[in-house]
């Protein structure tokens, strides 16, 4: 087998490997071995039909058999490369001379050339107007979690609770039972499970139809007002500070103790959000020699994702044509190809390294959102390769972020100004959990596990 290259673009190399008339002959006879071994020909006994007959009765199904036997050799040779993709197989042809050629294109890993990044402008809202907001938006969280709760006869209204029973059947099968909710009727909730409750009473009964978007199955509901309860939040004074916090006597006292833990919080978000900033900025430091083909090769394993996951046509909506959407991936793609070549290149010009030992102490914090013990936790990272390279990806990428933090240069702003010109408004931390309801209703959770 002879190789050379036909081509070369940036990191994609294409190749030709050219079988001889003689290593095609040895292939052609392991060929028919194959078909003797798997194919009964009329006329001849199994395992005795000869070459000709063969070819004759295959046609160009012979062909494709030669040709997985020489790629085997193929494969082999590809072995000895590093790829950033599977290698793609172009062509394979017979020659005039009896030979047979594989015209292969193999992706290597794109070249990358990193710029000056150090002083890099990040900035961050200042922590005293932060912290105004964190007490506000805490005090307000108390109060919603404090509210006072009575039962009421009339009909629910906004800013009431009610209690309900429901039952969905999902295109004539009963996918939840009586199942009970405590719903909280907000304005701008505008989910059929809270506004067909509006204006009903204790003991009334709803029953209503409801589809959802890319599936066409049907959800009938019955809904029942269990209890309807009047919802009356209190008054921010020091008797409010006195019943929420009992170690405090006045409202002040529980302001500077939520300003403490405001602090605390600022700190540890401040770390996120400048990582963050940091992240979404490096594309800007860096330049992927990388082949349209090698880009066009994820843009469609993408959408054939979408189509698999069926999220394609939602997501053509949103693009407004296909043109858009392929376009719209493929800066996707190219920019989180700059964000990993950026992170693996200063990680390795830094020697910065992710030990087993802080992938196990990650594992350990994570525990309690995961919902298992810390033990439990060693033992499925220890187990489990690909969650503790997800682990050790994240350690390493925010070792990276830090490093550039470092020499950044950092500007306090406005809470609501800016982060950069013609950027977000910055974002403050979120401090409180909806006094609301989650918008992910019972029923949606539903219709998540049927499809």
């Amino acid at each position: 087998m002879e190789k050379k290259t036909v081509n070369q673009e940036l990191n994609v190399e294409v190749l030709e490997l050219v079988f001889t008339p003689d290593e095609v002959e040895s292939a052609e006879s392991e060929a028919v071995k194959y078909v003797n071994a798997n194919y009964s020909i009329r006329g001849f006994r199994k395992g005795k039909a000869p070459k000709s007959i063969i070819i004759s009765y295959l046609g160009d199904s012979f062909d494709e058999i030669v040709f997985d036997e020489l790629g085997k050799a193929v494969e082999e040779e590809l072995k000895k490369e590093e790829l950033f993709i599977p290698a793609i197989i172009v062509e394979r042809k017979r020659t005039e001379d009896g030979g047979v050629t594989f015209v292969i294109e193999l992706h290597r890993e794109p070249e990358a050339e990193i710029k000056d990044y150090k002083g890099l402008e990040l900035s961050i809202p200042k922590r005293e107007e932060v912290l105004v907001n964190y007490v506000d938006n805490k005090l307000e969280e108390l109060r919603n979690e404090n509210a006072i709760i009575e039962p009421k006869e009339g009909p629910a209204e906004i800013g009431d609770v009610a209690e309900i029973e429901y039952t969905i059947v999902k295109n004539g099968k009963v996918i939840a039972d009586k199942k009970t909710q405590e719903v909280h009727i907000l304005e701008e909730d505008d989910r059929p499970i809270v506004t067909n409750i509006i204006g009903k009473k204790k003991g009334d009964v709803v029953e209503f139809e409801r589809t959802f978007e890319n599936s066409d199955n049907v959800y009938n509901y019955t809904v029942e007002v269990k209890e309807v309860f009047k919802r009356t939040l209190m008054e921010i004074n020091d008797e409010f500070a006195r019943s929420v916090a009992g170690e405090v006597e006045t409202l002040e006292e529980l302001k500077k103790k939520i300003e403490k833990e405001g602090i605390e919080a600022f700190d540890n978000w401040k770390k996120d959000f400048l990582r963050q900033q940091a992240f979404d900025k490096i594309i800007d430091f860096i330049d992927v020699k990388v082949s349209d083909k090698t880009i066009d090769y994820f843009v469609l394993k993408s959408i054939e994702n979408l189509i698999k996951e069926k999220k394609y046509d939602s997501y053509l909506k949103q693009a407004g044509s296909e043109e858009n959407l392929k376009n719209q991936i493929k800066e996707s793609i190219i920019n989180e190809l700059k964000r990993e070549r950026f992170i693996a290149e200063i990680a390795k010009e830094n020697g910065i390294e992710v030990s087993e030992e802080e992938v196990l102490k990650n594992a350990e914090e994570l525990a309690p959102y995961w919902g298992i013990s810390v033990e439990r936790a060693r033992e499925i990272i220890k187990s489990r390769e690909d969650l503790r390279e997800d682990i050790a990806a994240n350690l390493r990428k925010n070792k990276v972020m830090d490093l550039i933090i470092e020499s950044a240069t950092i500007k306090e702003i406005d809470a609501g100004e800016s982060a950069e010109e013609g950027g977000e408004k910055a974002e403050t931390p979120d401090t409180s959990d909806s006094a609301g309801e989650s918008k992910e209703s019972a029923e949606e959770k539903e219709e998540k596990q049927e499809e």
